[in-house]
């Protein structure tokens, strides 16, 4: 038997349903609205955040680049310029800084911001709180492979370079020696035959059959280079075996760090030297013999060496067996990450900076 529904009747549990479905969608907006303000809200407090580590890493990197150069100047007013620069979307960003100790070479930077919600205050969060941190230290190069294949004499750059003073410990150690920071460029001679007083023998050399050249590794890189350890020779006057001229003149323009020595040892194939420490020099010429120069360098190294003129090859007006770099002596800071660093390290002109966990 077949039933018959009404129209009326149909209409009207139509109508209890619609109301039914009102009260379920009105139950669920509030979990639902609170969902929305997870998604949305925790999205955009994320986004703050990030830029707020963004500006507490720059902080923290600024404020060990002053402090590296042995001068912090204002700390609060560099980080917060950092800070400012890197300002949440949400709202301005203040910086403070929790730790600054310049005997231990490290500095601790705290960006902090409000965010007001956008659909949060719906589940009566009106506004948040948030923060980032970062800690960077500071020192001075304590190993690190040699880009130039290459050492200088801490006597010889003393002796060679105007206006330097030196610092030493009370065992007559060099602990620093102080660049201007704007140090017009000089020409520094090899240590074969320079005339820089008592820096070398009779011969003009710091160990016989030494030049000043390490032994390279891949690519014409110098070997790795530690403070307070002994580096291998590299023997002759001229470029090391498996460097060329490109290589050097790659480097035309470039700040590198040049280990520095402050005793050699033993002659030829066994000559070592003592490393102290690392100097920042941007170089700009060059002449290592014949047609390993760079594009100025004929001519560069004339009235050194008094080895009798004429020498070097090509028409060049060298001094005989004259070898010598152009450039400028820098306080320079070093953020690669290529060098270790140690706030007790001799400070040379170079720095280094980095971001730590603490």
């Amino acid at each position: 038997m077949h039933r018959v529904i009404h129209r009326g009747a149909l209409r009207h549990r139509t109508q209890k349903d619609r109301g039914a479905s009102a009260v379920l969608v009105g139950l669920l907006l509030v979990p639902l609205l609170g969902f929305a303000a997870l998604a949305i809200d925790i999205a955009a407090m994320h986004a703050d955040k990030q830029l707020l580590q963004t500006g507490a890493d720059a902080a923290a990197l600024a404020v060990a680049q002053d402090c590296a150069k042995g001068e912090c100047g204002d700390p609060d007013a560099t980080a917060s310029e950092m800070a400012t620069q890197n300002n949440p979307f949400g709202g301005s960003a203040s910086a403070t800084i929790t730790r600054l100790d310049t005997d231990e070479g490290v500095v601790t930077v705290r960006t902090e911001s409000s965010r007001n919600h956008f659909l949060a205050p719906i589940i009566g969060i009106d506004d948040a709180d948030i923060a980032a941190a970062a800690t960077a230290r500071w020192g001075y190069p304590s190993s690190g492979a040699a880009v130039l294949p290459f050492t200088l004499g801490a006597c010889e750059i003393l002796s060679q370079v105007p206006g330097l003073t030196a610092q030493y410990d009370d065992a007559g150690n060099i602990i620093r020696i102080d660049f201007p920071e704007d140090a017009p460029p000089v020409t520094v001679e090899f240590t074969k035959t320079n005339d820089v007083g008592d820096c070398t023998g009779p011969s003009g050399l710091a160990v016989p059959g030494g030049f000043g050249w390490l032994d390279p590794g891949a690519g014409c890189t110098g070997p790795v280079a530690t403070i307070d350890s002994w580096v291998q020779t590299s023997v002759g006057n001229t470029l090391p075996q498996g460097c060329s001229n490109a290589d050097f003149l790659a480097l035309i323009g470039e700040t590198v760090l040049i280990p520095i020595f402050d005793q050699a040892v033993d002659n030829g194939t066994n000559a070592q030297y003592h490393i102290i420490g690392f100097a920042a020099f941007t170089l700009t010429e060059y002449y290592f013999g014949g047609q390993n120069r760079s594009p100025g360098g004929q001519g560069l190294c004339a009235g050194m060496g008094g080895g009798g003129g004429g020498g070097g090859g090509g028409g060049n007006d060298n001094a005989n067996n004259a070898r010598c770099l152009q450039g400028t002596f820098e306080r320079f800071v070093d953020a690669s990450g290529e060098y270790e660093l140690d706030p007790d390290a001799p400070q040379l002109g170079a720095a280094i900076v980095r971001l730590t966990l603490n």
